[in-house]
This record gives structure tokens, C-alpha cells and sequence, in this order.
């Protein structure tokens, strides 16, 4: 039987040709931690803000799989801040309901009444765990309003008059950290939601070392698919050639080198900083356009790096960020 006819899946099945897959890099990691920490001292106000592109969302998505794990009873949800986001009360409690599950989101209530459906299904769900915390990430939170921070403060409030702690943590782009500003001009009301919600700002970034580079190089090589299988993703890719030993993270030198060089092809003087977006776009499309190519020795040349580095579109979107930077 050829050794093609062996995957376990098929090829179009597979996490990297549909995106589904998370990749613990140091920033993600750094993260988790800051998280981890905010849990133990019951603290709210982080602020995580980056670039888009550079993976927040994968970071929460990848510390709600990590908490899952680590405390099974914890009630975590993800808000999405849509660009519309509703600047009515009743809507906003609306859209919250149907984050965090309630079947009757969309009743036909009272303000008062959605709010109070907030606060008790809130509580219930935090209860599960007796540390009684409820953690909400609010994605893209730079679209919410001083109104919107008051709604959330207000469902704070009554779920610690009830013994749990609501834990928000903001999640967004730099705009964040100029509404900071703009709420403490405010004066005591904007205090007041700085305090609650905008403590401590993290800073997320992309990949930035060589070192962080080649670890999430070996995720490719050590994560298997499916499961408990000996099919990492690498292996299912090229067979022939992760027999006879070959690993990305072996090959990292030629592809660090080739970001380099693409990155220097723009002429910019800051230091390199690869969001993960491209990444694991460059890594997609080597993995994919190498299966026809698979053998025991093959390997990845400087050219076809480059040029699975450029159909990313890492350079177009880098040189954009910048031209946008510099207009802000």
C-alpha cells in the first residue's frame, strides 16, 4: 500500500487545511499567565491590547481551552464587540444573554428584568466552582462605550452583593490604551471604570525571537493528529520525509533567515515582530503545497520559503500596519 493511502484523514480534514488548531507561543503563554494570576487575586482591569493580526483572539481562545482544562467548573465566555455594538441597554443585555447561554436572550422583557436574567444566571453558573468567579473576555473592546463600562460595572456590582466575582478582562487594539485616556479626562465617572477595568495593560506580541520561532516550529512536529495517534502535523504532510527524519524545527534557520530577508525587503528600521496570522499562514501553505513534493530526502529550500512567506501576504500587511501607524 503506498504510504500516501496511511493518513488517518483525509488531507482537506486536517486542523492546518481548516485552520483549527492553537499554537501555545510565548506571548500566548505570557498571557495565560497574567490570567492565571488575575484569578488568584480576584483582580479585574487587565487590559490585553496588540496589533490586529497578531493573535489575540487565538490567546483567548487558547487560555478559555487552558482554563477548561486547569478548572472545569469555570464559567468562561468571550464576548465578540461587534462594530455596531448596540448603544441601547436592552440590546446590550440582549447580546450578552446570549453569550453566556441564557435560552431566553431575546424575551421580550424588562431592562430590569434582563439584568436582573444576567445577574442570577451569572451567579448559578459561578457557583459550580467554589471559588465563585465568573471570567468574561470582551473581544475587540475598544468599540465599547463609556455607557456599555457602566452596564458591566452595574452587573459587577450586584454579582458581589451575591459573593462572586465578575472578572472582565478587555481584549482589543491599541485605541484602548487612547479610550484609557480619554475616560480619566472624564473626571470620577471614568475614574471609576479605569479602575474596574483598565489597570494593567498587557501588551501582546508577536513572535519576535528566534527562540519562540523554533518552539512553535516544533508544535508542528510533536502535535499529533488525531489524537494519541503518531500522526503529528507534520508527519501527515510528508510522510516519507518525517520518516527519515526531517522536522520544520531543523529547517528553522532557513525559514527565520527568510522572514529576515522579507522583512528587511521594506526597508523599516524596527525590529521584526511576525504576527501569528502570518505564521501560520507561511507554515500552511509550505505543509500543503509540499505534499506532491514528499520523499525521504526532502527539504525545504531558502526559495520556496520566500515565496510561501510572500503568498502569506505578511509583507503587504506589514508594510500597511505601518503606513497606518504613521498616519495615526
Amino acid at each position: 500500500m503506498d504510504i500516501q493511502d496511511t493518513r488517518p484523514i483525509e488531507i482537506e480534514l486536517h486542523p492546518v487545511c481548516n485552520q483549527r488548531y492553537l499554537i501555545p507561543t510565548f506571548s500566548i503563554g505570557e498571557t495565560y499567565a497574567l490570567v492565571l494570576k488575575v484569578i488568584r487575586r480576584r483582580d479585574s482591569g487587565l487590559v490585553i491590547w496588540g496589533h490586529t493580526r497578531y493573535g489575540k483572539t487565538w490567546a483567548m481562545l487558547y487560555c478559555q481551552q487552558c482554563l477548561a482544562q486547569d478548572f472545569p467548573n469555570f464559567p468562561v465566555v468571550i464576548y465578540n464587540a461587534k462594530r455596531e455594538v448596540s448603544a441601547i441597554k436592552g440590546n446590550f443585555y440582549n447580546s450578552l444573554l446570549a453569550v453566556v447561554g441564557h435560552k431566553q436572550w431575546n424575551d421580550n422583557v424588562s431592562i430590569s428584568q434582563k439584568h436582573l436574567r444576567l445577574v442570577n444566571f451569572m451567579e448559578q453558573a459561578a457557583l459550580k466552582d467554589s471559588r465563585q468567579i465568573f471570567i468574561l473576555f470582551i473581544d475587540e473592546a475598544q468599540r465599547l462605550q463609556q455607557q456599555h463600562f457602566d452596564w458591566v460595572k452595574d452587573i459587577y456590582n450586584d454579582l458581589r452583593l451575591k459573593g462572586v466575582t465578575l472578572l472582565p478582562i478587555l481584549v482589543g487594539q491599541q485605541q484602548l490604551l487612547e479610550q484609557k485616556k480619554t475616560f480619566l479626562r472624564t473626571g470620577v465617572e471614568g475614574e471609576a471604570i479605569v479602575n474596574r477595568f483598565m489597570l494593567y495593560e498587557h501588551p501582546f506580541r508577536g513572535i519576535r525571537e528566534k527562540d519562540d520561532f523554533a518552539t512553535c516550529l516544533g508544535f508542528f512536529d510533536s502535535t499529533p493528529y488525531p489524537a494519541n495517534s503518531s500522526w503529528t502535523f507534520t508527519k501527515f504532510f510528508l510522510p516519507q520525509a518525517y520518516t527519515n527524519g526531517f522536522r520544520l524545527a531543523n529547517v528553522k534557520d532557513i525559514l527565520w533567515d527568510a522572514f529576515c530577508d522579507s522583512y528587511q525587503e521594506l526597508k523599516l528600521k524596527s525590529k521584526m515582530e511576525i504576527p501569528m496570522q502570518y505564521f501560520t499562514k507561511t507554515i500552511e501553505i509550505i505543509l500543503r503545497d509540499s505534499v506532491e513534493e514528499d520523499y525521504p530526502g526532502y527539504t525545504i529550500t531558502k526559495e520556496f520559503s520566500l515565496r510561501s512567506i510572500r503568498e502569506s501576504w505578511f509583507l503587504a500587511a506589514t508594510a500597511n500596519a505601518k503606513a497606518a501607524d504613521q498616519n495615526v
